[in-house]
């Protein structure tokens, strides 16, 4: 089931399978900004991701002696959310477990999904509730989709008319990811590995038609936002990251050759990281999980913002 939120500036429309923003689109000029389809380029649009960020080697997992199954990005994006509130400018969606998630996931949780509607964009955040009797531990995070080129653009427009851009325009750190986005791990199996980016301009990612292979993953970095810039009007599309300790970026559809539409690229703030290369599928022994008590909450913000 889909809902529409509308405001002065802007539509979204919210799924309720995997509580997804479906399209983002301004009221006065039609622009899209987030992805649309088709799904022969990409059937998601802005998954949220739980309990596992990017790969999972092998679709699974081991816990307490017994083995759970998870597909790349985890599980929520694939399920149905239950819509528990809305307004015409904002909306709450909510996950539990169930018989669906019983092989997924071994602890009871509540996975809730907001949004709302601001003059300036769109409010966004995922809490986890752990409702279990046990700690429990947990990777979350977004991966929203950015038309580029967009439908109002000019007709020659591509990907290299853009550029990711961190607020504090610091020098980038990534996290080596093998060909299989996987941790790269060192001479001794450690991971994650980091080295200096090596960006031209500081905190500056141009884009191209090249892209990003299975996604460019950062870490240390201080900006509170980053964003997607169109360098021929200087219009700038942010997501909010403060306090993320990780960020990846992916370009896919065909935007390189200038189709309207067919394009994007991503901004993903993660709590967490994809399987290493070496793993040996523990779930206690991955690298950036969150830990909740029995009773607790963790709220994660990825906001999105436009500036024209």
């Amino acid at each position: 089931m889909t809902i529409t939120l509308k405001n002065a500036n802007y539509e979204v429309v919210l799924n309720t399978h995997g509580a997804e923003i479906n399209s983002f689109r301004s009221v006065k000029d039609g622009t899209r900004y987030v992805f649309e389809g088709p799904e022969s380029v990409w059937k998601f649009h802005a998954p949220v991701l739980f309990p596992q960020v990017g790969r999972i080697k092998d679709g699974f997992y081991t816990w307490q002696e017994k083995e759970y199954h998870l597909v790349n990005n985890g599980m929520s994006r694939d399920l149905e959310h239950k819509l528990v509130k809305q307004t015409e400018t904002s909306a709450v969606f909510e996950l539990t477990e169930s018989a669906e998630t019983a092989d997924k996931f071994p602890w009871k949780f509540k996975l809730t999904t907001s949004y709302e509607l601001k003059e300036n964009g769109l409010v966004f955040t995922t809490t986890v509730t752990n409702t279990d009797s046990t700690p429990m531990t947990f990777s979350l995070g977004s991966h929203t989709a950015f038309c580029c080129p967009r439908n109002t653009d000019p007709a020659d427009t591509t990907n290299a008319d853009y550029q990711y851009e961190f607020e504090k325009k610091e020098p980038l750190t990534t996290v080596l990811l093998n060909d299989a986005a996987q941790l790269a791990v060192d001479e001794d199996g450690t991971s994650p590995c980091t080295a200096p980016y090596g960006e031209k301009e500081a905190g500056i990612i141009p884009v191209s038609s090249a892209g990003f292979g299975n996604g460019h993953f950062f870490t240390k970095f201080t900006s509170n936002w980053v964003g997607l810039r169109n360098k021929k009007d200087g219009s700038l599309i942010k997501v909010n990251c403060a306090g993320y300790p990780y960020l990846m970026v992916w370009q896919g559809g065909n935007g390189a050759e200038g189709v309207s539409g067919n394009g994007f690229n991503c901004i993903e703030p993660w709590y967490g990281t994809a399987d290493a290369e070496n793993t040996d599928h523990a779930w206690e022994n991955k690298s950036g999980l969150i830990e909740l008590a029995p009773g607790e909450s963790f709220t994660a913000d990825q906001s999105i913002t436009i500036e024209k």
